[in-house]
C-alpha cells in the first residue's frame, strides 16, 4: 500500500530522528499492520492525492471526509475520527467572525485548499456568493498558506482545529495565530482507499482489520495519545 501524507502538524510529520509519525501515521500503522499489509509512506500536497487516489496511483489517503463524488473513486472505511474545520487569523490582525455571513463579508480574502471539502454549508453559501463578497485564493499545501497570512496577504484560512491548536504550540509560525468563534464544519473522517488499486478482498480484510481494531479500542487509544477523546 502507498500512503500519502504530508509534513505538517500533528497528523503526520517527518523528521530524520522519527521518520513519519504523528495522528494520521499511527492510524495508518494500526489498520495496515492488522490487515497484514505491507506499505509506504510518500510525501504529497493535498490537491494532487485526490486526483492521485482516483487515478490509483496511491492507494490510500487518511482524514477524508465522505462526499458523494468522491464514493465514484474512493471505498470509505471508518469513521477514522471527528474533524472540525474553523477560521484561523492573525491574532495582530483579528476579524470578527462569528457566522457564515461574517465569513463572506471580509475585506480581504481567505486562503482554502485545493481539493478540501469544508461542509454543505459553506459549499451552498460559496457557490452563491456575489462579486463584492470575500474573495477566496486556492492555495497547493498548508506552508502557503503560512506564508500568505505572515506577509498580509489573506485574512485568514479555513483549517482543522486540531492541527492549529497543536502547531500554536509547536511551530513558531502559529504563534500569533487565533482561531475565530465560527464553527465552519464538524463531520467524521475516513480512511479512503482508492477502488482503482485496491481489490474486493484487499478491501475485505481492511474492514475486518478495522472492525477488530474499533472493537478492541485501539482508535480510542490513538484518539487519546493527542488528546482527542
Amino acid at each position: 500500500m502507498t500512503v500519502r501524507f504530508e509534513n505538517y502538524a500533528a497528523q503526520s510529520r517527518l523528521d530524520e530522528e522519527k521518520g513519519w509519525h504523528g495522528m494520521d501515521v499511527d492510524f495508518a500503522k494500526a489498520l495496515l499492520d492488522e490487515a497484514g499489509c505491507s506499505y509506504k509512506f510518500v510525501s504529497i500536497p493535498w490537491g494532487r492525492s485526490l486526483k492521485m487516489l482516483e487515478a490509483g496511483n496511491i492507494d490510500l489517503v487518511l482524514s477524508v471526509t465522505r462526499t458523494q463524488a468522491r464514493t465514484e473513486f474512493a471505498y470509505f472505511v471508518g469513521p477514522q475520527r471527528m474533524e472540525t474545520i474553523v477560521f484561523a487569523m492573525n491574532a495582530e490582525r483579528m476579524f470578527d467572525v462569528d457566522s457564515m455571513d461574517d465569513l463572506f463579508s471580509l475585506p480581504v480574502p481567505v486562503a482554502i485548499q485545493q481539493g478540501a471539502f469544508y461542509g454543505r454549508t459553506f459549499t451552498e453559501r460559496y457557490s452563491k456568493r456575489l462579486g463584492d463578497e470575500t474573495q477566496f485564493i486556492f492555495v497547493p499545501d498548508n506552508q502557503t498558506k503560512l506564508s500568505l497570512l505572515k506577509h498580509g496577504r489573506i485574512a485568514g484560512f479555513l483549517e482543522e482545529k486540531f492541527n492549529i491548536i497543536f502547531q500554536s504550540t509547536n511551530h513558531p509560525d502559529f504563534m500569533t495565530i487565533k482561531i475565530a468563534p465560527l464553527v465552519v464544519n464538524q463531520s467524521p473522517v475516513y480512511f479512503a482507499f482508492s477502488k482503482k488499486s485496491v481489490s474486493d478482498k484487499q478491501l475485505e480484510h481492511l474492514v475486518s482489520a478495522y472492525n477488530r481494531l474499533n472493537k478492541t479500542g485501539r482508535f480510542s487509544e490513538i484518539l487519546k495519545k493527542y488528546q482527542l477523546d
